[in-house]
């Protein structure tokens, strides 16, 4: 029998074991549970009391002995749709205080200016946070590219830039010229954006995203992270200096 459905359904490997030898061996006692099991006695005592109040086993006791019984297999299908209830009341409650959350932050994120993530999930962190604050019309720049390889973020900034352009949003993408093939002729696929590239020879393991009130400095040399400033004179100054370069790079 195929158990992989007892472990999605958050089941334990000593929950399934027994929980299957009680729907095999039908209403019984620990000891013949224990050994059809391979659980011991002292464990399968607690596993019982699991599955009892999951609603999956079931006792009663002749002549002080108790015996317990696998509950209709029918049930599995009521404890997943319990938990299923459960995790939408979770959600509803994280819902209420999500905003509250959030406003906690960036009170503290505006008292800080700075901030760092850590990893290659961290520079994933650190870019969606642009598609939160900004609108259609909006606009953001990538300057630079690593040229070390970040292979598992491709298929991650290809998604990104597809949500992107379909919420209007500019992007202008001033690559280093090792990056025409294939990132930047990519890029100039995507709606809202224009793609430019340095001269030949730059090579950075770093760069720069702005946008709005912050600018992004992503790092992946050696160890990968992300710096993010939050800051709109910080911001402004960065834009400039993008805007500098732009005027000088070659489409």
């Amino acid at each position: 029998m195929d158990i992989e459905p007892l472990r999605e359904l958050g089941l334990t490997e000593g929950e399934i074991k027994v929980y299957t030898a009680l729907v095999s061996l039908g209403e019984t006692t620990t000891g013949p549970i224990a050994a059809e099991s391979e659980v011991t006695v002292s464990k399968v005592y607690d596993i019982l009391n699991r599955l009892a109040k999951k609603g999956l086993v079931s006792h009663i006791i002749k002549n002080q002995t108790k015996y317990f019984k696998a509950s209709d297999p029918q049930r599995l299908l009521v404890y997943l749709k319990e938990k299923q209830d459960a995790l939408q009341e979770q959600e509803s409650k994280l819902k209420t205080i999500i905003p509250e959350l959030e406003i906690q932050q960036q009170l503290r994120i505006s008292e800080e200016t700075a901030q760092v993530y850590d990893g290659l999930k961290g520079v994933q962190t650190a870019r969606e946070r642009s598609l939160r604050i900004l609108k259609s019309g909006d606009e953001m720049w990538i300057i630079g590219i690593a040229k070390t390889p970040y292979d598992r973020l491709t298929a991650y900034f290809k998604e990104f830039h597809t949500r992107r352009s379909k919420q209007g949003i500019t992007c202008n993408y001033l690559y280093n010229e090792y990056a025409r093939k294939p990132f930047g002729e990519s890029s100039a696929q995507f709606p809202h954006s224009e793609v430019r590239y340095m001269p030949e020879g730059i090579i950075t393991h770093a760069w720069m995203e702005i946008y709005g009130d912050t600018v992004t400095i992503g790092i992946n040399k050696g160890k990968s992270f992300s710096v993010v400033i939050q800051n709109q004179d910080v911001a402004n100054s960065f834009k400039i200096y993008a805007q500098l370069l732009w005027g000088m790079a070659k489409k």
